[in-house]
């Protein structure tokens, strides 16, 4: 018998994270981060990683618990959540995924064959714009959702597709899952997002970059953590002495939250739909999948 387990997808700000611990309690779960971004260590503000408050005593796991320096990526994450979903299951615990990077989600529920050997040469002589083509070549959704500028995760897919193995998922299932999505009205997630961007600077966004800054140089600059949205923009800004582009950053989280609801509807089918005000609804979703 496959391991059942819940999955949370949804844009940014949809609220998938107040689900998922409300969920939690309701189930008596764990949670596992599928945020490419949440999981290091020395950045939360701009990643919206939960607090302990947010948390509520419930158990979240790949959350904060890699440096920014580390080696992150996806197969190790494939790796680490496989490992959390059997010590949850063993609690006779359910194990519930939730985060935006909808790459992870897949890896794990289409079992992706992420084993590449030791990397034979860095690729230092290849652009972002030759991985991209080659990737967008082998496999064009892979390619549309690494985007031109994650050079890291570029040089991994390229490493993968070009000793012929595929990103694409393979034929048999590990697990038996339920894919709970957070919806919302667009108007409304843009407004919510534009706030919550507003409201990371007014918590300390900013004084969180420069901090690291003061501690690291440009070494941040190469990190794979800054990334993540608006990091890139407020070090620049920072290191340039320049008016801080905040409209850039709402514009791009929007643009980011389109991507992501451009895969769920297309990746994924006989999703059980949170529309913001059903949550009793769903709980009894979940609770029956479980049964």
């Amino acid at each position: 018998m496959k391991n059942k387990i819940v999955i949370i997808v949804g844009p940014t700000g949809s609220g998938k994270t107040s689900l998922a611990v409300k969920l939690a309690k309701a189930i008596n779960g764990e949670l596992i981060n599928a945020d490419a971004y949440q999981v290091y260590q020395e950045i939360s503000v701009g990643t919206a990683k939960p607090s302990l408050s947010e948390l509520q005593d419930i158990s979240i796991h790949l959350n904060g618990t890699v440096s920014i320096f580390e080696d992150w990526n996806i197969k190790k994450f494939q790796t680490l959540a496989n490992e959390t979903i059997k010590e949850i299951t063993q609690k006779n615990k359910t194990p519930i995924i939730v985060g935006g990077s909808n790459l992870y989600i897949n890896c794990l529920i289409y079992n992706y064959d992420l084993s590449a050997s030791e990397r034979k040469e860095n690729f230092d002589n290849l652009s972002n714009e030759e991985l991209y083509k080659f990737i967008e070549e082998k496999d064009k959704e892979v390619a549309h959702k690494i985007g031109l500028n994650n050079r890291k995760r570029l040089l991994r897919a390229y490493e993968i597709l070009s000793e012929g193995k595929s990103l694409t998922k393979t034929n048999e299932k590990i697990y038996d899952y339920l894919i709970v999505f957070c919806e919302m009205d667009r108007e409304k997630l843009y407004d919510k997002i534009n706030n919550n961007v507003d409201r990371m600077l007014a918590n300390g966004w900013v004084n969180e970059v420069n901090q690291l800054y003061k501690t690291y140089g440009d070494k941040l600059k190469s990190l794979n953590a800054f990334t993540a949205i608006g990091y890139r923009d407020i070090l620049d800004s920072i290191c340039n002495g320049i008016t801080l582009d905040v409209d850039k950053i709402k514009t791009d989280t929007r643009h980011y939250a389109k991507r992501q609801l451009t895969w769920i509807k297309n990746k994924y089918d006989n999703l059980i739909v949170f529309n913001q005000e059903n949550y009793e609804e769903v709980v009894g979703k979940v609770e029956e999948f479980l049964k």
